[in-house]
């Protein structure tokens, strides 16, 4: 029978404590997900109606109507933001919120056309708002 020394079995039995001690304080990192996926570019445009309109005079931001100038609903767009308009056709660009436009409630937007008669031709049309800034 083999006999082990008190000392001998406490020396063991804390070294144990002290390996178990430090796996405790520091636990290994979690797992990092293998693959974050960028935001896609689709995620911050959002689909909005669009119409025109050429009447001139100042807007609600206190400036002449412009070209570039779009009437927005200023809960989702509020007055000076910068977005991008696509699926425009040949309207498709950036344009600065300056108007609000007293019809204009949610998801649509009003686009300042210096010509009345193709303010009329545009008609309502399905469109994409990426906001830039």
């Amino acid at each position: 029978m083999l006999r082990r020394s008190p000392g001998r079995l406490a020396a063991g039995l804390g070294l144990g404590a002290i390996v178990a001690a430090c796996n405790v304080a520091n636990p290994p990192p979690p797992s990092a997900p293998a693959f974050e996926a960028a935001p896609r570019r689709d995620e911050r445009q959002m689909q909005f109606e669009a119409t025109a309109y050429s009447i001139e005079g100042k807007t609600a931001a206190g400036t002449r109507t412009r070209e570039g100038t779009v009437a927005a609903d200023p809960a989702l767009l509020p007055l000076g933001t910068r977005i991008r308009v696509s699926e425009a056709g040949r309207y498709s660009g950036e344009y600065v919120v300056r108007d609000t436009g007293r019809t204009i409630k949610g998801r649509e937007i009003d686009i300042y056309l210096a010509n009345d008669a193709e303010a009329k031709r545009f008609g309502r049309k399905s469109v994409r708002v990426e906001v830039l800034r």
